[in-house]
């Protein structure tokens, strides 16, 4: 079972006193990357025989973890962290239940939701936690200036970015899922049934798929954004053979001092693709031409 269905398993048997612990656990983390026991004490306003009996309840249920060198402490893993961002969705009547899983990457999973009217949406979990902390700091600009940086709170972050880029990119008429919401480290957005494009076997006219994907980094240019991370494992084909770009967080604005070496290297993996799979005759300087200029179409 996965972090995230366990935590949707478990919330309904919590009561809100067990909530504001965790809550309370939550926000020491962003001090303490142990948060001490009489931190917790403090932040939960709760006596200590009531916060002891809830630190028992949250540890049993295996949403935190208890430490007892060189201090009696906790930490909140992603179980709790899912639990409490569900709970918040729950109640800001955004999500009535997570469906299963639709897809699980290095720094995410992917699942189907049900909004309270029946709509079905993806509910995306950022898990940056899964990859080297001093690795994700590097790639990561926006933890540069930050001395000390939960994996929880790096995800947070992470769906932040995600979540503002998803925003421009979709009133910029970029095709992309619209968003919906986000909270901690989870974004809500419009479920677009597909395939990855490196999933697809074979396709006919292949050349009209990349142009509609350079048609799409264009767009996302002249907005001001580069997606920093496109590849065939970036972009979804739906039933109606339109291309979405996806996964976000990485995004860099064109006056980035990298910018043009980013948006190059965009480019250039796409092209790529297209042309070791499929025999594509477009060469990457003609992409960039394209989404460079001023013109509509090639």
């Amino acid at each position: 079972m996965s972090s995230a269905e366990k935590a949707a398993q478990i919330l309904p048997t919590l009561e809100n006193y067990d909530l504001r612990v965790l809550q309370a656990i939550e926000l020491g983390m962003i001090q303490h990357q142990v948060v001490p026991h009489e931190e917790v004490l403090r932040y939960s306003g709760l006596n200590i025989n009531e916060i002891d009996h809830r630190l028992d309840i949250l540890y049993k249920n295996e949403l935190i973890y208890r430490e007892k060198d060189p201090y009696l402490g906790y930490i909140m893993n992603y179980n709790g962290y899912d639990l409490l961002a569900l709970n918040a969705l729950v109640k800001a009547e955004i999500l009535e239940y997570l469906g299963p899983s639709v897809g699980i990457g290095k720094e995410a999973d992917v699942f189907e939701g049900v909004t309270p009217n029946n709509k079905t949406v993806a509910v995306k979990f950022h898990r940056l936690g899964r990859t080297s902390f001093r690795d994700t700091r590097r790639k990561r600009e926006y933890l540069a200036d930050r001395r000390h940086t939960s994996w929880l709170h790096q995800s947070r972050l992470a769906a932040e970015m995600e979540y503002n880029a998803l925003i421009q990119m979709h009133d910029a008429e970029v095709q992309v899922p619209k968003p919906i919401h986000q909270n901690r480290h989870i974004i809500v957005m419009e479920f677009v049934k597909g395939n990855q494009l490196s999933d697809i076997i074979s396709m006919d006219e292949p050349e009209i798929f990349l142009k509609d994907i350079l048609h799409n980094v264009k767009k996302a240019y002249e907005a001001g954004l580069i997606h920093s991370d496109l590849s065939e494992y970036n972009v979804l084909v739906d039933e109606l053979t339109k291309v979405w770009l996806i996964d976000w967080p990485q995004y860099i604005t064109v006056d980035h001092p990298n910018a043009e070496e980013i948006l190059y290297r965009d480019i250039g993996n796409i092209v790529y693709y297209f042309d070791r799979k499929y025999g594509t005759e477009m060469n990457k300087e003609e992409a960039i031409r394209f989404v460079k200029s001023k013109k509509e179409s090639f």
